[in-house]
């Protein structure tokens, strides 16, 4: 019998060269302005780059880089130069060629095919086009430096949707307004759209001192606007950081989010961009190899694609069995929920707050559907009940679409009936208005937790959106539908995640999961944060509220606390190792990335790439895992990146935990691809930011 051959990759690239084969050119600038030495040095680089065309050249800090001299340097100089290679035992020159390396590979590329910058390779000819919406091909790349010199090169493949005619097209269909996100179609520059100016294109313009025409012709890109009619305006566009840019419309194109697609284009371009396994990988291999042979510092073995060759690890985790009521064990949830119910059931009421116009238009369907709701929620061992004291708002003579009145009517209902836990039901067309109203003022100020039902999905609901919409009830009344059968490796999880929005940072700590993968407090404790580092004294409250729960539940003290940090860990572990030292606790740090520009798949006995939920590739303290199996016509699954970055488990009980806490997200049937301890700290302070959590802690899960 023959043994079947197996071949698993992962889809980063080690060169057969070593950094140090690699020959640089090092200048070490002046510092100016120590506050301003990222920034300034930056555009140091970008003007050199102008002044010395054909040269490949990058920076960090204070330092230039290249691979051959720089000879004009126009008003600028260096205080120091060597010609070495790079000290791969340092990071700052590990980064300094990891950049040079990736804009090198930028540059080979022929431009009239790939529009190549910012660590990614757009094609300009797009996949398919549909309704004026273009689909196009983007491989997202990067290259890290090991201590040792190992390079190697990171890449997946993505879509970029985006209107198929130019922003010159729209402007004379009034399809683009201001704020609209726009992108130089070739050099993957994304900007906010402004204003359209008074002046054409072959008119000197104040913020280049020439035309928009002249600067790619004396830029030697002439092709870019050699057919453009000179008449054409010159827009102005925006960066993130607010400077403006004057713009030939035509080289600019509207982007698109998926959310915004009509259903119509969403249908008939879905084979583009959810690919099954064997297609993605095929297809990126292929073109990656491609991107790579252009450039001729590098040399790459189809062999080092392998993640034996890489030195990777392949492991298999199995999936976890689940105790469900009545102490039965099953490993999928819907199946275990149908045979015994739910692990900790107890009997909820519910208010019904209803769009008016639905109750005297689809009141039979509301009916139908709160039965269904009952008897299935029987089925699983919850008595559900709908309270009557809650029709009150019905009569009101209120304009339910206007934001302002709306807003004092959620007022007095939370003072009046509203204080338990409320489903509420809506059509799509006021659900975003509604949607945020009543999370701010039933969830946010009165810690009132809601659920929402669109008309839509109640007119369509079968047994398995049932299902979800009680598990979201019962999550948001305290309820622990399943825990894990048998224990994790820790007796106790905090899940860490600095929440962006609108220039606001937040650090988010959700619940404490126990060793059972119960979710121990449902209180998110949050504060605002500065940046990305969560600060030390955020931590330590963190900390405190955690042992606390903990010892709440199991009555001891935890022997051993896990951090998962959403993203890169920043935070002060030195600070860190003294508290917990002094509470007589140990602890592991580990990142938890979700976006990883990684692929893993495997083929066996080349009967085409697949991907396996459980899957892992290690390294040391480095990990890939994949979490889910999507059905091929849904896409290809997507690993997370692990990092251990201290502690004294074992890396394979870390990462087993990782993936058996991925099960535990009991707001839904459908597993999630993160563990629940990042999964809802990312979703925690989110909520908290957009003022949807309430600020007491209590046992609802507000946010699932």
């Amino acid at each position: 019998m023959n043994t079947p051959t197996t071949h698993h990759i992962l889809t980063e690239w080690d060169s057969e060269t070593n950094a140090s084969e690699l020959i640089i050119h090092l200048y070490t600038l002046p510092v100016r302005n120590v506050f301003e030495q990222h920034n300034e040095n930056g555009l140091v680089r970008s003007a050199l780059r102008k002044l010395n065309k054909s040269q490949d050249i990058d920076f960090f800090e204070q330092y230039i880089i290249s691979w051959k001299p720089i000879k004009n340097w126009g008003e600028y100089s260096f205080a120091q130069y060597e010609n070495r290679s790079i000290n791969s035992s340092v990071p700052r020159e590990r980064t300094l060629l990891e950049r040079l390396i990736l804009r090198t590979i930028e540059s080979v590329q022929p431009r009239n095919e790939i529009a190549a910058g910012f660590r990614k390779f757009t094609w300009l000819k797009a996949e398919k086009v549909v309704q004026d919406v273009s689909i196009h091909r983007v491989i997202q790349c990067d290259v890290t430096i090991n201590q040792e010199g190992v390079i190697t090169v990171g890449f997946d493949l993505n879509h970029s949707f985006r209107t198929s005619q130019s922003v010159y097209d729209l402007l004379n269909t009034n399809g683009i307004f201001k704020n609209d996100r726009v992108i130089d179609k070739y050099n993957n520059l994304h900007y906010e759209f402004d204003e359209v100016s008074n002046l054409t294109i072959s008119d000197v313009t104040p913020e280049l001192n020439q035309s928009v025409i002249d600067y790619f012709v004396k830029g030697k890109q002439a092709w870019k606007v050699d057919k453009l009619d000179p008449s054409m305006p010159v827009v102005y566009v925006k960066t993130n950081t607010g400077a403006r840019i004057a713009y030939a419309p035509a080289m600019l194109q509207k982007e698109l989010t998926f959310e915004s697609l009509p259903p119509a284009v969403v249908r008939q371009t879905s084979e583009v961009y959810k690919q099954n396994a064997d297609k993605k990988i095929t297809t990126l291999l292929a073109e990656m190899q491609n991107i790579i042979s252009r450039m001729d510092r590098l040399e790459f073995s189809k062999q080092k694609l392998l993640v034996q060759q890489a030195g990777y690890e392949v492991k298999q985790f199995n999936t976890p069995n689940l105790l469900f009521g009545n102490k039965n064990v099953q490993s999928n949830t819907k199946y275990g929920l149908d045979k015994g119910g739910v692990v900790a059931p107890t009997a909820i009421s519910i208010n019904l707050f209803v769009y008016p116009e639905l109750i005297e238009t689809k009141l039979d369907a509301i009916t139908a559907f709160n039965e269904k709701l009952c008897n299935l929620s029987d089925k699983w061992g919850v008595s559900l009940s709908f309270l009557k004291k809650s029709r009150a708002y019905r009569n009101k003579k209120i304009d339910f679409t206007n934001p302002h009145q709306f807003a004092i009517l959620l007022k007095e209902l939370t003072k009046e009936s509203f204080q338990e836990l409320t489903l509420v039901i809506i059509p799509d067309k006021i659900a975003g208005m509604w949607y945020d109203a009543v999370k701010k003022e039933f969830g946010g100020k009165a810690a009132v937790p809601t659920q929402f039902v669109t008309l839509e999905t109640l007119q369509r609901a079968d047994e398995y959106t049932l299902g979800n919409i009680l598990l979201g009830l019962y999550a948001k009344s305290g309820i622990q539908s399943w825990l894990l059968n048998s224990s994790l490796s820790s007796d106790c999880f905090i899940g860490l995640d600095v929440s962006h929005e609108s220039g606001r940072h937040s650090a988010g700590i959700v619940q404490v999961v126990g060793k059972d993968g119960r979710v121990l407090s449902s209180g998110a404790n949050t504060s605002n944060e500065a940046g990305e580092k969560i600060r030390h004294e955020t931590i330590c409250q963190i900390v405190y509220s955690a042992i606390d729960q903990y010892q709440n539940h199991y009555n001891e003290m935890p022997k051993h606390i896990t951090f998962h940090r959403d993203g890169f860990c920043r935070e002060d572990l030195v600070s860190l190792d003294e508290v917990m030292d002094q509470l007589g606790v140990q602890y592991d740090m580990v990142e938890v990335i979700k976006k990883t520009n990684r692929r893993m798949a495997l083929n066996v006995n080349k009967q085409g790439w697949e991907t396996k939920s459980g899957l892992c590739y290690a390294k040391d303290n480095l990990a890939y895992l994949i979490s889910t199996n999507p059905h091929a016509r849904v896409g290809t699954a997507q690993p997370i990146k692990i990092v251990k970055k201290k502690g004294s488990l074992p890396f394979e009980a870390i990462l087993q935990d990782i993936y058996y806490l991925s099960f535990m997200h009991v707001g839904s049937l459908l597993k999630s691809r993160l563990p629940i301890t990042t999964y809802y700290a990312d979703l925690s302070s989110t909520h908290f930011m957009r003022q949807w959590l309430p600020s007491e802690s209590g046992k609802a899960l507000h946010f699932v």
